[in-house]
């Protein structure tokens, strides 16, 4: 059997950096790695073997594959490879219950269900909780956890850091919370599925939408934080711009924080922008109107 493991956590919570730290890793055991954005997934090129459409094959054995929205379609073809993974890591929506994902491991006979990695955002973990548009989507993502996660320690402090544990550990008495560290794969061996039930059994009440923004146009920054200011719905932005001063790079808005990394423009340099918030978003043109140029 295979093992399986799915890494959850809100948006912006920090699983993509975590799974980049795993595919770099060139003494990775033999694993597949399925992502929702492929793109996201920085993979050091001297590690690379082959490049496949949606896939990379590593030097280490391992592969990173697209989900995209078809997770069994994306499972069927890991496991009718021709050298099977030793583990499969699915990275779960940030706005999904990753237990709902574990649950294909526990009814496939060629999957083992090794456990769920939640990720925490330190920082921001109060502010989503007091949210009652997503609270639910949290408390849900918490209590499907074998292993909960902090992460962004370095930027939170050791107050919040502190008042985070110790509200996690009154939550869930008997599931593990540790820091990310960067020991990513002895984390992954020592991971198992938790024998209690959970202490929280929320479902979400309210749905989520994105907005895909594809356009010529170039980013305001200063438009886009008062667009931000004006509006509670939007949760995650994330993809790649050029501003009007003919800078190319990657944006990052989690909540109301927002991170501009400059990077070498790439043939296509346009903005591709994906916008996450509840389902008052507005269209994609609306968007690009009020924070383009």
């Amino acid at each position: 059997m295979i093992a399986l493991t799915v890494i959850g956590g809100f948006l912006g919570a920090g699983k993509t950096t975590f799974l980049n730290r795993l595919v770099n890793r060139a003494d990775a055991p033999r694993c597949a790695i399925l992502v929702n954005d492929f793109g996201d997934i920085a993979v050091d090129e001297r590690l690379v073997a082959q490049h496949g459409g949606d896939t990379i094959t590593l030097k280490n054995g391992c592969v990173c594959c697209s989900m995209g929205n078809d997770l069994g379609r994306s499972l069927a073809r890991v496991l009718d490879g021709n050298c099977p993974p030793q583990r499969i890591i699915v990275e779960a929506s940030g706005v999904s219950n990753p237990g709902r994902i574990m649950d294909i491991a526990r009814i496939s006979p060629e999957l083992q269900a090794d456990g769920i990695i939640v990720m925490v955002d330190t920082l921001a973990l109060e502010a989503q909780l007091a949210d009652r548009w997503i609270a639910d989507t949290v408390k849900a993502q918490l209590a499907s956890a074998d292993l909960l996660l902090l992460s962004k320690l370095d930027i939170a402090g050791a107050r919040v850091r502190d008042e985070v544990r110790l509200r996690l550990h009154q939550w869930f008495p008997d599931t593990p919370v540790a820091q990310d560290s960067g020991h990513s794969w002895q984390l992954l061996a020592e991971l198992s599925p938790a024998q209690s039930g959970a202490a929280f059994n929320f479902e979400p009440h309210f749905g989520f939408t994105a907005r895909s923004i594809v356009s010529r146009r170039r980013l305001d920054l200063e438009r886009l934080r008062r667009w931000m200011r004006r509006r509670d719905d939007v949760y995650r932005i994330k993809g790649w711009a050029r501003l009007e001063n003919n800078d190319y790079g990657l944006l990052q808005v989690v909540g109301k924080n927002l991170a501009w990394e400059s990077i070498q423009a790439s043939d296509d340099d346009g903005m591709r922008l994906v916008v996450i918030g509840r389902d008052e978003l507005p269209e994609s043109d609306a968007i690009c109107d009020a924070i383009g140029v």
